[in-house]
């Protein structure tokens, strides 16, 4: 079965036949998907003339996690297909409706509260304003039960969520996170052959990625609790000011 292969070590990849070598370790083609190649890693010319002659892509992500450059087979296959279905269906009310509902669910999961009336709220809504009013909403208990938790390990200073501008370190963790998996979420959606633009909930404004604000609505809990464990960890002796420190960052 073939997978994502993310590289996040500095060392050379090399070609032997139709085997990648990654340091000590060899990788057949077979076993591959794409490549990310996080970070500095060196990718010979053979290596990179394998993957592009048997239609694999190469993302070039730096260490926040940032896509900086795409290395693409002239092979699209069929990903025009994905992103017209995405194009003519840009403002289906339903799509916007299940991506909230996923995020609700893992909500409940998280809090083990049920929130079936805003789910049947949702389920009748007419229009994206209102479905964007239950996922707030319902968001409100998801920081509720996340400061309940920060109470029980003695960290206090968790209000509300906040961040424009960030005015305590735990929202300043939370943006990091959520910065760091958005980032890293642009390079995913495109090689499934999204258009990371092209969203169902989130609208474009600028340089916004909208669909992958969509895919993140619902892994904003899961790095919520991964907050939790890393704070248990690192508070206070980990920040510098409002913001993790170098050493703690790496970690």
């Amino acid at each position: 079965m073939k997978k994502n292969i993310y590289i996040t070590s500095n060392q050379d990849i090399t070609r032997s036949n139709n085997v990648l070598k990654i340091g000590d370790r060899k990788l057949p083609l077979s076993v591959i998907n794409n490549l990310f190649i996080i970070g500095y890693a060196k990718l010979s010319q053979g290596a990179k003339n394998l993957l592009l002659k048997n239609n694999r892509t190469i993302f070039y992500l730096n260490s926040k996690y940032e896509l900086i450059g795409i290395l693409q087979p002239p092979v699209f296959d069929s990903d025009y297909k994905i992103r017209l279905l995405q194009y003519k269906n840009r403002d289906n009310l339903e799509l916007a409706k299940f991506i909230v509902l996923k995020k609700i669910e893992a909500i409940e999961d998280y809090t083990n509260k049920s929130l079936k009336r805003y789910k049947e709220k949702l389920d009748t809504t007419t229009n994206f304003n209102e479905v964007l009013g239950v996922e707030g909403n319902s968001t409100i208990y998801m920081y509720k039960k996340f400061r309940e938790e920060l109470q029980d390990i003695g960290i206090d200073e968790f209000k509300k969520r906040e961040y424009r501008p960030v005015k305590d370190r735990v929202n300043g963790l939370l943006s990091f996170l959520y910065t760091l998996y958005y980032s890293f979420l642009h390079s995913v959606v495109v090689s499934e052959g999204f258009d990371p633009y092209i969203g169902f909930l989130h609208i474009k404004r600028g340089k916004h990625l909208a669909f992958v604000s969509d895919m993140m609505e619902e892994a904003r809990i899961y790095l919520t609790k991964l907050a939790v464990e890393i704070l248990e960890e690192v508070y206070p002796d980990g920040f510098d000011g409002l913001y993790l420190d170098y050493e703690t960052r790496k970690m």
